[in-house]
């Protein structure tokens, strides 16, 4: 089994060493790990994020920890680029320039609006549901506009803090699901939904089952941000991905695709 989605001390909201990550990934049984580090250019965002700076010496990290532990478990490069079109051609420079594994994006932030940390208007309820929901789809299809990553993260996140839209938006996510599958991108499992006040994985079942008709491949990953956390509720949640239809679960080297089976245990 996998684990393609830990963060680092990097960025500072993480606990532990990357070794502490991969420890606790070979503890529990894992083939895989894939750090996927934030890499955020909001203005509101950058301090829960390395800098650009910080990429070369995270790399390297990365490169040395995947030598060091060859052939008792596969360490992975990867980047979780926080979406802004302001920042899209950086990101594509950036990704042309290192030979990462594997690269993920994701929406953390609609412009100046915070949709993630515990301390944001959104957590608080004060932001209008519809009207926010409606924002982060707009956002999602854009990103789905450009080809600088492999994998979109948490595809649903805006659900996080249980707040649910008075209408639907079946449609415009049928049309994003659609989009995803004809540019040939996976979606990833986020078991850290379980932490959360929505208590429930990214994306939800009904999205999970969605992806499965439409013939979109999956990875999996616990968004760990401290190393307790690699492999979190995959116990849960492995067999409900067998449940969707599930058998196989990609992965990435230099950012070409392998599908793997997909065990129940980890």
């Amino acid at each position: 089994m996998i684990d393609y989605h830990v963060h680092t001390q990097l960025c500072n909201h993480a606990k532990g060493s990357m070794e502490a990550y991969i420890q606790k990934a070979v503890a529990i049984g894992l083939k895989e790990i894939c750090f996927l580090d934030h890499l955020t250019m909001h203005e509101y965002g950058k301090r829960l994020s390395m800098s650009p700076e910080e990429v070369p010496f995270y790399f390297q990290a990365v490169q040395q920890l995947k030598h060091k532990y060859r052939g008792i478990i596969k360490v992975k490069a990867g980047l979780e680029l926080d979406f802004a079109q302001e920042y899209a051609d950086f990101f594509q420079k950036i990704v042309d320039t290192y030979s990462f594994d594997l690269i993920g994006s994701s929406l953390h932030f609609l412009g100046k609006m915070d949709i993630v940390t515990r301390k944001s208007e959104w957590k608080q309820g004060k932001l209008d549901i519809d009207y926010v929901y409606g924002l982060y789809f707009s956002q999602l299809e854009k990103m789905l506009d450009y080809n600088y990553f492999d994998v979109v993260c948490h595809i649903d996140l805006i659900k996080k803090f249980g707040w649910k839209p008075s209408i639907s938006f079946d449609k415009t996510f049928d049309k994003i699901l659609s989009k995803i599958k004809s540019k040939d991108l996976i979606v990833e499992v986020n078991t850290s939904g379980y932490e959360y006040p929505v208590n429930e994985i990214f994306p939800s079942m009904e999205i999970i089952n969605k992806c499965h008709e439409l013939g979109i491949n999956i990875t999996v990953g616990s968004d760990a941000h401290n190393p307790e956390s690699v492999g979190q509720h995959y116990d849960r949640v492995l067999p409900m991905l067998v449940s969707a239809g599930y058998r196989q679960l990609a992965t990435f080297t230099k950012r070409k695709r392998e599908m793997i089976p997909l065990a129940q245990r980890h």
